[in-house]
């Protein structure tokens, strides 16, 4: 849904014009555009305006784009809106200016293409062209290819592409690309080898995965899609405001040492949210709960005892399939990945805590570890690792179909 319109505003970034032009047959409208610290902004009340549409302010300090049928809202500092009933990831938060908001650009070259009729932005001129009246429609289904990365492909067989779904009915996946923005994750390797940032690697392979789903028709939203933070305790609430069925978040591995023992570690392993049975699960737990150190006080997670529980209850509704969602998933790594069987592990991951569907995190394997560091850099691994988690994301819903029957949850 999101990666062709993030690659579009990437795009659009580098040259936003001085003003957005708005042209409709021979009448042409021009809309300043405001430079930030942050990035190119435009007037959310002079867009409406320019394009026929209206805003307002909206309940829980929310601000309100309305265009025909479609309605977009925005929260000041927050960095998704939502187009009807979809939540969307900003490159830049929107910002209130006095009595109106300012709009990151992405929305005029990306958002309001993609869910209002009648838009289009062409990218060689810097223009937003508006071709009838303003009717609200779906996101484009067939999204641009990921970008590809620029290592050479590894000479190795290549996974079969996932079969397409036979679910009786369309299922959401959420996949999560670990950490984001200041969030670098982990860093490696220890000794030697291609430097690799977890961020980085997770986002890739995240992006891979949602194509691999797409195609076989499932729908897919990320958590993030370009480099951004993401607090830990909203990347399931994403998921649960948009009733996924499955949760997954894909990262990166690193050793508790810094000694050439500790970069000898390699693998790969698969987690499920309970209470960690082991040292090492504590540890790798501790390693990816210490993102929340980069979030701010609004967005960090609250104790409240009765909310913890109502959690606790709702999270072990789908204990079961959530270790067998990670089982599936583990199984298929060991037909190719040259890393070591680390099996099925579970920990109290805060990623994991508030999304209320099977959820999974997947540690796909070592950046300390120098081979396993050039192995997650190449494309064709990471195009290979994406395949399978797809492959065993379609198995998993397959079988649970089975079990359930078509159409219940």
């Amino acid at each position: 849904m999101i990666i062709s319109a993030t690659l579009l505003f990437l795009q659009a970034a580098v040259l936003t014009p001085p003003n957005l032009v708005i042209r409709q047959g021979q009448t042409v409208k021009v809309v300043p555009v405001v430079g930030t610290v942050h990035g190119s902004y435009v007037r959310a009340d002079l867009l409406a305006a320019a394009l026929g549409g209206t805003v307002a302010d909206a309940p829980n300090d929310h601000y309100r784009v309305n265009l025909g049928d479609t309605r977009i809202e925005v929260t000041e500092g927050v960095p998704f809106l939502r187009a009807d009933s979809v939540i969307v990831p900003l490159g830049m938060p929107p910002l209130r200016s006095g009595r109106t908001f300012l709009l990151p650009y992405q929305i005029v070259a990306a958002i309001i293409p993609r869910y209002a009729t009648g838009f289009n932005y062409d990218l060689s001129t810097r223009e937003l062209m508006m071709f009838s009246s303003l009717a609200r429609r779906g996101p484009d289904p067939v999204p641009e290819r990921p970008v590809q990365s620029s290592e050479p492909l590894a000479a190795q067989t290549e996974a079969p592409r996932p079969r397409a779904a036979r679910t009786g009915q369309r299922r959401m996946v959420v996949i999560d690309a670990g950490h984001g923005g200041p969030d670098n994750g982990m860093s490696g390797p220890i000794i030697g080898g291609p430097r690799v940032v977890e961020k980085q690697i997770t986002l890739s392979v995240s992006r891979l995965i949602t194509q691999e789903l797409r195609d076989a028709g499932v729908d897919v939203l990320m958590t993030r899609t370009t480099d951004t933070l993401i607090a830990l305790s909203d990347r399931g609430r994403i998921a649960n405001r948009n009733k996924a069925d499955l949760f997954v978040s894909i990262h990166v591995n690193a050793t508790g040492g810094r000694g050439a023992a500790a970069a000898r570690e390699r693998g790969y392993e698969t987690y499920f949210l309970a209470e960690a049975k082991s040292e090492d699960a504590r540890r790798v737990e501790q390693m990816e709960n210490e993102a929340v150190k980069f979030e701010t006080g609004a967005n960090a997670p609250k104790g409240d005892p009765l909310s913890f529980i109502i959690n606790d209850m709702a999270q072990n509704e789908h204990l079961r399939e959530s270790n067998d969602l990670a089982e599936t998933i583990q199984q298929g790594f060991r037909s190719f990945h040259p890393g070591r069987d680390r099996g099925v592990q579970q920990a109290n991951f805060a990623v994991l805590r508030g999304s209320y569907m099977p959820a999974v995190l997947v540690e796909i394997g070592f950046g300390t570890n120098s081979d396993e560091a050039a192995y997650l850099s190449d494309g064709g691994n990471q195009r290979q690792i994406a395949r399978s988690v797809a492959r065993s994301i379609l198995d998993y819903l397959e079988h649970y179909e089975a079990r359930v029957g078509n159409g219940s949850r």
